[in-house]
């Protein structure tokens, strides 16, 4: 059981069809059953400026591709730089909502983190030198903060559950299974568990790193 005391906020990370929006609304559910006020921010890559452009630069033929399926775009080597720059500055609005969330709110459940983002950065653009650029190692740094719990699953249920291309999906695991050995204390493999029993593990692990 968690003592009230530890009870604040928890970030959920992993891969398209891990499991990390049912458990957040399960988490929801259990903490507002115990009287908590609970809120849940969800964010993914290519928000704000970002997601515009995106939606923009995928009527020309140059950039189409499935690099970042949600747009079916695909960015050039010579302007990864500029895109970093748009994608980090989208992500801040969220960073700065969940400041607020977490005043408001008795806990705060993240669906996604900076684990997140870093692999969403990494996939999206086939840019695993990204942890070694100035906006890598500050966020590196910050997801380890974060605590993420890690939620994963069999690539074969993953291709059930996720709608995204099997190609991107493959390559989307090997950068989280990689970043999570050193970002995430704690992992959950979602595909042999039932919803109940996810659930219950996720809680172990807040009582673990001390929520």
């Amino acid at each position: 059981m968690l003592h009230n005391k530890m009870i604040k906020d928890v970030v959920l990370s992993g891969v398209d069809g891990s499991g990390k929006t049912t458990i957040s609304k399960l988490l929801a559910l259990y903490f507002h059953s115990k009287g908590k006020s609970v809120c849940i921010h969800w964010f993914r890559g290519s928000h704000l400026f970002a997601s515009i452009l995106a939606q923009f630069l995928s009527h020309f033929r140059i950039f189409y591709g499935n690099c970042n399926p949600y747009y079916k775009i695909c960015i050039p080597r010579r302007l990864r730089g500029l895109w970093i720059h748009l994608e980090f500055w989208s992500l801040l609005p969220h960073v700065f909502a969940r400041i607020i969330l977490r005043k408001l709110c008795n806990f705060l459940v993240c669906d996604r983190g900076l684990l997140d983002f870093i692999a969403w950065i990494i996939t999206t653009l086939n840019f695993p030198r990204f942890l070694r650029t100035v906006y890598g190692r500050f966020l590196l740094r910050l997801a380890i903060v974060e605590k993420p719990i890690y939620l994963y699953a069999n690539v074969n249920i993953l291709f059930e559950r996720a709608d995204v291309p099997s190609e991107y999906l493959i390559r989307e695991v090997a950068v989280y299974n990689v970043l999570a050995r050193y970002v995430s204390p704690c992992r959950i493999n979602t595909g042999s568990r039932d919803r109940t029993s996810s659930l219950g593990s996720v809680l172990e692990c807040l009582n673990i790193l001390g929520h």
